[in-house]
């Protein structure tokens, strides 16, 4: 068995190695001139440079071999800057096959036209010698795997992914690269994307979830994170959490821990949420959507000391407060959000957006927006009917904060509770009708979310009392919940 020119104690060796044992994804092609002479010692190895080539791969290992022949397929004018590559006589190649989590290691020597073939790894000092006269069935499956997975620069777009599912056929992996590059395409459109899809899987569809989940177990976990997507896409939420979930086993691009913190925020799944949205943001640091969506998820959680950093995080890179506000309107809204959870998002963000809140959200556009959710006809009376029962609420806010408490201050508090119960709410199904007695829970939470506010807007020593058992909270809990009720 032959050994490497360059040995694999070399630190370009050892480089990789130590990126693969570390479950680091290496450069996917790299070459390397080496040249060979005879010294009074024996023989002596001159390394003629290193270079990453970028947007090529090959399919098979007959190509990587072919590329190594063809001096990379490179023009005049481009070989002329990697002559301290090509002009040598040994050409080096190394391909990273991640499926195998092992390198493709190739000398070819120009001279002889002879070339040597290792895999190497994953661990460091690992290497099998490979002939291309035997049967190589599973490393040309690595080889396309790798092109694939190694990232779209090496695709060559629509038409590339097209040419090389008409050589190939639909492998799941091709079809599940067609599906990522149109869902970054043409986003809004999952229809042309599931066109491809059931070229290779009949039975998915629009309508029926029940037969994207199996795909979870059943297919690479690469592939299974792109069905995701556009299962996500397709409102197949709980199939996409399961399909999404398989990112965590393998190299997938940051939007996937996007769409799957997306999955586990309608399930309510906030825990599983906050980390794929945590691992967005340190992927996305930039991107201030990333740190408003995890924001919210540890607030959602009760994560207060963590949440004011994170703040700090989606300010610092041109966040918003107008469009946390948006948001956090539009998490109040859906039905599936618990009522601790509210309490949470109102009393902290009421008190850490205290400029924001009252411009985007004055007393009497609340008024007006919760009695235009009851019986459209009569949401004028309606109106008159909520604004007599704030009004209760004012007397008894006054008569429990002390004289220094400014107006303003006062609606704050107002805001608090009106946002605290479910007046708002989509229609479908009252945030707090899953708790025993919805109008407790909502009494419960309005003091909650009273407590929170006014222990950050406040300070410590502030207290609210039992604000939640009052009769002004009581009738306009009694008020939100039959509301609701009347309604479905």
């Amino acid at each position: 068995m032959s050994q490497p020119l360059l040995a694999m104690t070399h630190d370009w060796h050892r480089q990789r190695a130590q990126l693969r044992s570390g479950r680091l994804r290496p450069p996917p092609l790299v070459a390397s001139g080496i040249d060979v002479a005879a010294g009074t010692d024996g023989r002596v190895v001159t390394l003629g440079g290193l270079a990453v080539i970028f947007g090529v791969f090959p399919a098979s290992l007959e190509e990587f071999v072919d590329l190594a022949r063809s001096r990379l397929h490179l023009g005049q004018g481009q070989a002329r800057e990697l002559d301290a590559v090509l002009n040598t006589r040994i050409m080096a190649m190394w391909a990273w096959l991640p499926t195998q989590r092992r390198d493709c290691y190739l000398e070819l020597d120009r001279a002889t036209g002879e070339e040597h073939l290792w895999l190497m790894g994953p661990g460091a000092g690992e290497s099998t010698e490979i002939t291309l006269d035997d049967d190589h069935d599973d490393l040309d499956v690595a080889f396309l795997d790798a092109l694939v997975l190694n990232g779209p620069g090496h695709w060559g777009g629509e038409s590339g992914l097209a040419k090389l599912v008409e050589r190939f056929g639909h492998q799941p992996l091709l079809v599940a690269a067609q599906v990522a590059d149109l869902l970054d395409h043409h986003p809004k459109d999952p229809s042309r994307a599931l066109d491809f899809v059931r070229a290779r899987w009949p039975a998915l569809g629009a309508e029926d979830e029940a037969a994207w989940a199996p795909l979870a177990d059943n297919e690479h976990p690469w592939v299974a994170v792109q069905l995701g997507r556009l299962a996500l896409r397709l409102g197949h939420v709980r199939a996409a959490r399961l399909l999404l979930r398989q990112g965590g086993q393998t190299e997938v691009a940051p939007v996937a821990h996007f769409d799957l913190g997306q999955a586990c925020e309608v399930l309510g799944d906030l825990t599983t949420a906050e980390s794929a949205f945590a691992r967005y943001a340190s992927a996305r640091a930039t991107d201030p959507d990333a740190w408003r969506r995890l924001l919210l998820c540890r607030v959602r959680l009760g994560h207060f000391t963590i949440a004011e950093e994170t703040l700090k995080r989606y300010r610092g890179v041109g966040g918003k407060d107008k469009d946390l506000v948006d948001r956090f309107l539009s998490i109040l809204v859906r039905s599936n959000l618990r009522g601790q959870e509210r309490a949470r998002l109102v009393g902290w963000l009421c008190a850490r957006l205290s400029e924001t809140v009252p411009r985007r959200l004055s007393v009497e556009s609340l008024i007006e927006e919760a009695s235009e959710r009851r019986e459209q006809g009569h949401h004028q009376v309606e109106a008159l009917h909520l604004a007599a029962l704030i009004d209760q609420l004012r007397l008894t806010l006054r008569e429990r904060l002390p004289h220094s408490i400014t107006g303003g201050q006062l609606d704050d508090l107002v805001r608090v509770v009106l946002l605290t119960l479910p007046l708002m709410a989509s229609r479908r199904i009252s945030p707090i009708a899953v708790e025993a007695d919805p109008q407790t829970a909502a009494e419960r939470h309005v003091g909650n979310a009273a407590a929170l506010w006014a222990t950050l807007h406040l300070g410590d020593d502030f207290s609210l009392g039992t604000l939640g058992e009052s009769p002004a909270v009581h009738e306009l809990a009694r008020y939100a919940v039959d509301g609701r009720t009347n309604r479905e």
